[in-house]
């Protein structure tokens, strides 16, 4: 018999509403390129944006049972981040398990795998990252797990770890991590900024990188 937890230790609320406005190329730029989901992974409809903390799921391909447990353990503000094995052809989730997870205030899904009802989930508003889209429904009748580690898009998540998804992609927090990548992110913006204001000033990304001390260390010569 598997056995698993019914919650885990999530991060403050608060850390939902200060990266709520943090584009996830900051966030990825200041964990050394790292934690960010595999392109596949992206919005269902424009505009997708959630923050929260990952409630994990593994399902076998063309399965959807653990799912919708994950849906029925969730608290409120809550993503489900599933690896669903990039199985393409199935849709694992789609409007009867949306309303169930708005209903029960659950803030997003990303799944590695594909999803369905596109068009009645963005009228709905719900926040929803795949890597594929699949008319094809899902079985019931397969084991997984809910929270215990998964990988997703190429990326190890913990149960608890902050997810921060948006037009861009999707990026992963590790909850020991959160308040030093959230100060680091601060210090990255307003040095954007600051290059944001010399490139508006005439001078170029070369010159305000020093890149040309790179094209030397190359051997690159420009007459």
């Amino acid at each position: 018999m598997q056995t698993f937890n019914r919650t885990f230790e999530r991060p403050a609320k608060e850390w939902n509403g200060k990266f709520a406005n943090i584009a996830t190329p900051i966030i990825g730029d200041v964990m050394g390129r790292q934690n960010i989901m595999d392109f596949r992974i992206r919005p269902i409809w424009s505009g997708a944006r959630c923050v929260g903390p990952a409630l994990t799921v593994m399902t076998y391909p063309s399965d959807n049972l653990m799912i919708h447990l994950g849906v029925s353990l969730a608290q409120e503000g809550d993503i489900l981040v599933v690896d669903a094995g990039n199985y393409p052809n199935a849709g694992l989730w789609g409007e009867i398990l949306t309303i169930n997870a708005m209903y029960r205030k659950i803030s997003g899904l990303i799944i590695d795998g594909g999803v369905r009802d596109i068009k009645e989930i963005e009228e709905l508003g719900f926040p929803m990252f795949a890597s594929g889209i699949n008319a094809r429904g899902g079985y019931k009748s397969n084991p997984g797990t809910v929270n215990m580690p998964v990988s997703c898009g190429g990326v190890a998540i913990c149960p608890g770890d902050l997810i921060v998804a948006d037009e861009n992609g999707v990026a992963v927090i590790p909850k020991a991590d959160i308040a030093e990548v959230y100060e680091k992110c601060l210090a990255k913006i307003e040095a954007e900024q600051k290059i944001m204001k010399q490139l508006r000033q005439g001078k170029d990304t070369l010159e305000i990188m020093n890149m040309e001390n790179e094209l030397d260390k190359l051997g690159i010569l420009v007459k």
